[in-house]
């Protein structure tokens, strides 16, 4: 399922991704409410905003975190969900650590001062939150209701009231804002689940720095175990050698020694017993001075993975060079991308008849102009020309057109920023019912050599 997606919250007072016009309507969903967490329902012509805002209390002041997902000509009927999806959603992105974090204490904060900071953390958001939808909603969406309010309308209902379907289609026929809050005790704890996994992950990094501490001393302890080995090994060739000395004397002493005999033997045995005592200790050397091998060994294989690691960052450093070096080619010649263009029909007082994206009917069409979504390749003015053709073929111009094009502006770029930009200098058309049914075709260029987007849309 298609849908838009934002980012909003006060890193650093209010931001939002994309920005555009829509950031004053959001901030308005999260001061109408004092309840901890709210999903504000909102509806214009064909588009339904589900918009999720949670408090961040630990911050003080009104700070929160929210998210957004924008539907066109459906609704979902199962709040429940949506409610689950967007948790889910902020739990992975505390775990991740990359936009929001949480320290120890289980206090929650921003990692950047502006979500643009960090593109490819949302793409992965994006990705992420369309897999959720996906898996989830496939079930629960229907069409809207063809009737709605004629004028703005808001209500508040609990989440409880919402369970039922037919509820909702009624009051997105009546209301053009829903707002239904939770309070903290109905979110299941999310935060706190991840406040205790951060805590067992501490824990089982300080059992593991323990166990290497007591194998580390048992390293000591073979060692110093080895000294007094070696030391015994010496007593006992000292003790061997006098005992050879004493055999001797007491061979040249058989006849006066004859009556302790009885005594020799049990002193015999015991120095037997004794060299056997002695070759086990030599054994059990041997058996540690091989695990002692094989640790060297270990600890030179490690070394050499560490080595190959720091060869894999130096390359990726040099791989980030060259990139730059090619981004401030590909700069040049594109300084901007055009990724979506969208058509809005507005009437000759500049009031908007079909909101942009909406379908477009002849009878009602006037006014036509096209709202650009551009990522910035650097920060810049940008002169743009937009070519209008007919579905005849023909390049549509006016008095007012230049003699290659239909119309052209300036658009200010800021790199590295995605935006959304609706401007007048495109607007083009006549009184009601100025244009005919059928295909059209825009197209935008750069310095009239590069074509950046090509879009088509329908008159009805």
């Amino acid at each position: 399922m298609n849908f838009d997606f934002y980012l909003l919250g006060t890193p650093n007072g209010y931001d939002q991704y994309p920005l555009d016009d829509k950031a004053s309507l959001f901030q308005s969903f999260h001061e109408t409410t004092n309840a901890d967490t709210q999903l504000t329902i909102y509806r214009k012509a064909a588009l339904v905003y589900y918009v999720y805002t949670k408090k961040l209390k630990t911050l003080g002041g009104d700070q929160f975190f929210g998210l957004s997902l924008v539907l066109n000509g459906v609704y979902v009927t199962n709040i429940a969900k949506v409610f689950a999806i967007f948790e889910q959603l902020c739990s992975n992105i505390v775990v991740r650590g990359k936009t929001l974090r949480a320290d120890a204490s289980g206090k929650i904060d921003f990692v950047h001062t502006h979500f643009a900071d960090d593109v490819s953390e949302i793409e992965a958001l994006v990705k992420e939150c369309r897999k959720l939808v996906d898996d989830n909603l496939h079930t629960d969406i229907q069409e809207l209701p063809i009737e709605r309010a004629a004028h703005t309308k808001a209500t508040t209902v609990s989440l409880a009231d919402t369970f039922d379907a037919q509820h909702l289609y009624e009051w997105l026929k009546e209301y053009t804002t829903i707002h239904i809050p939770k309070e903290e005790d109905e979110n299941n704890g999310y935060i706190d689940t991840i406040i205790t996994n951060l805590y067992q992950e501490n824990k089982d990094l300080k059992e593991q720095y323990q166990r290497l501490n007591s194998q580390k001393k048992q390293y000591k302890i073979v060692i110093i175990l080895l000294l007094v080995l070696m030391l015994l090994g010496g007593g006992l060739y000292f003790l061997n050698t006098v005992v050879v000395q004493q055999n001797a004397e007491i061979g040249l002493k058989t006849d006066t020694i004859h009556n302790q005999q009885f005594e020799i033997y049990e002193q015999d045995k015991t120095i037997r017993s004794q060299q056997d005592q002695n070759t086990q200790l030599e054994n059990r050397v041997k058996l540690l001075g091989d695990s002692i091998s094989r640790l060297i060994n270990k600890i030179n294989s490690q070394q050499s993975i560490i080595n190959q690691k720091e060869d894999e960052v130096l390359l990726h450093v040099v791989t980030i060079d060259g990139l730059k070096r090619f981004q401030s080619k590909v700069t040049k010649a594109f300084p901007i991308i055009i990724s979506d263009v969208e058509v809005g029909n507005f009437e000759r007082d500049g009031s908007l008849e079909t909101d942009y994206g909406g379908a477009i009917y002849q009878s009602y069409s006037s006014m036509l102009q096209p709202r650009l979504k551009i990522y910035g390749l650097q920060s810049d003015w940008v002169r743009i020309s937009m070519k209008l053709y007919t579905p005849s073929g023909r390049l549509w111009r006016d008095d007012y057109s230049p003699y290659n094009c239909s119309r052209t502006t300036s658009i200010q770029a800021k790199q590295f920023v995605q935006k959304s930009i609706a401007t007048s200098d495109f607007r083009i058309g006549g009184g009601r019912g100025y244009w005919s049914r059928g295909e059209y075709r825009m197209e935008f260029w750069y310095n009239d050599k590069v074509c950046l987007y090509t879009a088509t849309f329908t008159i009805r």
